[in-house]
């Protein structure tokens, strides 16, 4: 993938430590905006779950990232960057969830064709348990394992995922992003432009082989003459 392109898309959206959606309380949580680069100081902005509209917006420093230590479910909320003129990247949604579930869905896009792994994960335990997973209010099904991957993953796999274990509780939903890889419209398109006057092939012989086929013949008819 061109490396450009690639930061190109990725600086499009807030980047995330750890790079993931949904946190349980007490964790700590970066967002960062100063890979988005150029003369233009960005500013992580957020709207709050918990907030008023009118005092949803908040500027956090003039420092382009923002870290919240101990997390509590009122910091969940839509998180971007913006600078001072309100031109702004794309949003994402960080759930803090008070429960004993999180699904862990990755905060930075996933490109077509990538492999993805989401894990339900139960707090205070590494272990592994039996765990179900859904897609858009859907059953995806039950895996004996507290991750499921999702194998050259596509546009139709975006979607908002959630999963439950017995006994636990369920997750909150996130929504998974996929992007489409660059240029694979028209990538192959093998139709050829009609040619203009200017490229077209003439129908005429060239001048030059037309005058020594003259000479040619000119020739034969002196010799038999």
């Amino acid at each position: 993938m061109d490396t450009q392109f690639e930061h190109s898309v990725y600086a499009a959206f807030p980047r995330v430590l750890p790079d993931r959606l949904q946190f349980f309380e007490y964790e700590n949580v970066s967002v960062i905006c100063q890979e988005l680069g150029g003369l233009t100081e960005w500013r992580v902005m957020r709207r709050l779950n918990e907030r008023s509209p009118t005092d949803s917006y908040i500027w956090q420093s003039s420092a382009p990232s923002c870290t919240i230590h101990l997390t509590f479910k009122r910091h969940s909320g839509e998180y971007w960057c913006e600078d001072e003129e309100g031109n702004r990247r794309n949003a994402i949604n960080i759930t803090i969830n008070a429960g004993s579930v999180i699904l862990e869905v990755p905060a930075s896009p996933v490109m077509e064709g990538d492999n993805v792994s989401l894990y339900c994960r139960k707090k205070d335990t590494q272990s592994n348990h039996i765990a179900d997973f859904y897609k858009d209010g859907s059953t995806l099904g039950t895996w004996y394992s507290n991750y499921m991957t999702i194998q050259n993953v596509s546009k139709s796999d975006e979607g908002l995922y959630k999963c439950s274990i017995s006994g636990a509780g369920e997750s909150p939903q996130s929504w998974l992003t996929v992007l489409k890889v660059k240029g694979d419209e028209g990538m192959f398109n093998n139709s050829i432009p009609a040619a203009d006057e200017e490229t077209r092939p003439s129908s005429h012989p060239p001048n030059l082989l037309y005058t020594m086929l003259c000479y040619a013949i000119f020739c034969v008819l002196m010799k038999y003459s």
